[in-house]
């Protein structure tokens, strides 16, 4: 026996290798759990509730939350909305923000959620803000109607936002 193998049997070995290799790479780089990409599972809408604890949000001040997704060709995006529209939020007060889901995303594409605050001052004289937030419950209704609870946490607070530091809060999804 020379050690010569036919040229069919290393294909065959070589193809059966890099098919191993594929499906390993496969199910290590896919993101998150497995998914559907359809209609039930696509994110219709956003119900944000905030608990502001005993500093409360000041008028001019702005709380932003920030929903990352990932879209179906891999691509990462942001939306965003204003929870207060420089509002004030009072100490121990409760605020829900509903905001409709732009097309394409999907419950299982969805990455983080994070709150931005930026301080605001009403006049010159005023001081940076700072603003605690006791809780914070996530809500998405799906296309299917159910509703599914991604964010429920709380603390007291759960985050001390101030004027120049701390200014995000952010939960992976």
């Amino acid at each position: 026996m020379t050690g010569i193998r036919s040229l069919g049997a290393v294909s065959r070995r070589a193809f059966a290798t890099l098919v191993a290799a594929f499906a390993v790479a496969v199910v290590t780089l896919s993101p998150g759990e497995a998914f559907a990409v359809d209609d039930a599972n696509r994110v219709v809408s956003f119900k944000v509730t905030i608990g502001t604890g005993g500093d409360n949000l000041r008028n001019a001040s702005q709380a932003v939350a920030l929903f990352r997704y990932m879209r179906e060709d891999g691509q990462q995006f942001v939306t965003s909305v204003n929870l207060n529209n420089g509002a004030e939020w009072p100490n121990y007060s409760t605020k829900t923000v509903t905001h409709t889901a732009p097309g394409g995303i999907y419950q299982g594409l969805l990455l983080d959620f994070s709150i931005q605050f930026t301080s605001g001052q009403s006049n010159p004289f005023e001081t940076g803000d700072n603003w605690n937030m006791n809780s914070v419950i996530v809500t998405v209704r799906l296309g299917d109607g159910s509703d599914v609870i991604l964010v429920s946490q709380a603390g007291s607070p759960l985050h001390r936002f101030q004027s120049d530091t701390n200014t995000r809060w952010a939960t992976s999804l």
